[in-house]
C-alpha cells in the first residue's frame, strides 16, 4: 500500500513516516524470529532463544549469536595403529554481548543430561581449553 503524506503538514510527515518505519521494523523482526525458530534442534533450544536471547537482542545487548558452533577439542590422531578420531564439543550456543562479553549456553534436559555420559567430559575440556582462557561464561540451562 502506497501513502500519499504529502498533502500533510511537516510534523505530521514526520509522525507518519516514524509509525511505517517503526511498523516496518517490527515486521522485519518478527520475520527473523520466525526464520530462527526453524533452526533449533530442539523445543528446549527454542524456549532459552525465546525467553533469554531474543530480548537481549532487542534491546541491543547482544551484538551476535551463532547456534551448534562447533569447538575442536582434540584433534585427529593415530596411536599404535589405532585411529583416534577428533573430539569435538558443540554448544547450543555462543552469545556475543555488545559489552565484549562471551556465553557459551548449553541446553540439557535432565534426562538427556544423564544419558550423554561423555558430556560433563567433553564439557570440561572445553571449559579449560576455550571459556576459562577467554574468559568466556559457561551456562547450562537444565530443565527437567
Amino acid at each position: 500500500m502506497n501513502i500519499d503524506i504529502t498533502r500533510l503538514g511537516p510534523a505530521a510527515q514526520a509522525q507518519i513516516a516514524k509509525a511505517l518505519a517503526e511498523n516496518k521494523r517490527k515486521k522485519d523482526e518478527a520475520a527473523r524470529r520466525r526464520a530462527a525458530a526453524d533452526v533449533f534442534e530442539s523445543d528446549l533450544e527454542r524456549e532459552y532463544f525465546t525467553r533469554y536471547i531474543w530480548p537481549l537482542i532487542l534491546t541491543g545487548q547482544i551484538r551476535a549469536y551463532d547456534l551448534h558452533l562447533s569447538f575442536e577439542l582434540m584433534p585427529a590422531d593415530e596411536y599404535c595403529g589405532i585411529k583416534l578420531p577428533a573430539a569435538n564439543y558443540t554448544p547450543d550456543f555462543v552469545i556475543w554481548y555488545t559489552s565484549g562479553e562471551v556465553e557459551v549456553v548449553e541446553t540439557k534436559s535432565k534426562f538427556v543430561r544423564r544419558a550423554q555420559g561423555s558430556y560433563i567430559y567433553r564439557r570440561r575440556l572445553f571449559i579449560e581449553k576455550y571459556c576459562r582462557p577467554g574468559g568466556w561464561k559457561f551456562t547450562e540451562y537444565i530443565k527437567a
